[in-house]
């Protein structure tokens, strides 16, 4: 855990292993993460850390941890199988 203006945030997910990791570049259409963004989530009320990148527009992008293999083919839960990707890009790979 990681305090962050009097917060607790969880610092050592898959996630920002992930981002430190493999980078902060999406694997796909290259959008790089520039910030991190203090968030809290509404069931929990914990906060957490999101990465953004900001697109050609001035639009913010979040990034997420992919799995290169889905889960739903078999794909692990482990560090090699992640990898950095936009939201856009993840949503558009879809269960490929």
């Amino acid at each position: 855990m990681v305090m962050i203006n009097g917060d607790k945030i969880k610092g050592n997910s898959q996630r920002f292993q992930t981002f430190f990791t493999k980078g902060l570049k999406c694997a796909c259409c290259g959008i790089e993460g520039k910030y991190f963004g203090k968030e809290k989530d509404f069931e929990s009320k914990r906060y957490h850390l999101n990465l953004y990148a900001i697109d050609e527009s001035g639009n913010e992008v979040l990034m997420t941890k992919d799995h290169i293999v889905p889960r739903s083919k078999g794909g692990a839960s482990e560090l090699y199988n992640y990898q950095t990707m936009c939201a856009k890009c993840n949503v558009a790979k879809g269960n490929n």
